[in-house]
């Protein structure tokens, strides 16, 4: 039986990667690099910041204090340019409100920071829709690893085979079927027919998401 919905943020809430990409773009071009489309989909998307200045950075080693500085620097540059364009993916509002009308227990579990998550879910005014939020610091090992997804059920008081996780990216894909939950693809960073691969289910946006989608356990 479905007793929770578990969320990612970027790619899922809202379709932050253009702006990531933008983002992520103009921080490499300041460290004499280029961030190719190809590049940004092997490299960032669905990546922990470590990983991704790993590779913006891979002849030196980074320090914490300087991880922390770089991708502070990053993250407040996505915010800026995101500010003006932030909007929730079409239908998540609503299906939102379906979920609590049936009972269902919510959490957004991110690899963002908390900055991050803040930003999103005061700008789009959705805090009351969600019962936890999960971002970065709240966890020790980043996605493909099933830590949040698992951390964020436990918060939540159910099992794997209770929850449903709303994945974008390859990596958020394989933590949320690590972590045992059914998992229904967002097709906002790889194509419809790349998540039917991987996924229970996979859609455009929640628009085409009922409960009798929902909860139909072929899917």
């Amino acid at each position: 039986m479905l007793k929770a919905v578990i969320f990612d943020m970027d790619g899922v809430i809202a379709d932050t990667n253009p702006h990531h990409q933008i983002a992520w773009r103009k921080y490499y071009e300041q460290h004499g690099r280029t961030l190719t489309d190809a590049d940004f989909v092997a490299y960032v998307s669905g990546k922990h910041n470590r990983d991704i200045l790993g590779h913006l950075f891979p002849d030196n080693s980074i320090g914490v204090a300087d991880f922390d500085r770089l991708a502070y620097e990053k993250e407040a540059l996505f915010r800026e340019i995101y500010a003006p364009d932030v909007v929730a993916v079409p239908g998540l509002v609503d299906f939102l409100k379906v979920l609590k009308a049936h009972g269902i227990k919510t959490a957004v579990a991110t690899s963002a920071p908390v900055e991050n998550l803040d930003f999103v879910m005061d700008a789009l005014e959705l805090r009351p829709y969600f019962d936890e939020l999960l971002h970065e610091k709240l966890v020790t090992r980043p996605k493909p690893d099933p830590e949040i997804y698992l951390k964020a059920m436990s918060m939540l008081g159910v099992s794997p085979e209770e929850s449903i996780v709303f994945e974008d990216s390859m990596t958020g894909i394989k933590a949320g079927r690590s972590a045992g939950a059914r998992v229904i693809g967002l097709a906002t960073t790889h194509t419809i027919d790349e998540l039917a691969e991987v996924t229970n289910d996979a859609i455009t946006d929640f628009t085409e998401m009922t409960w009798e989608r929902l909860t139909n356990r072929n899917s």
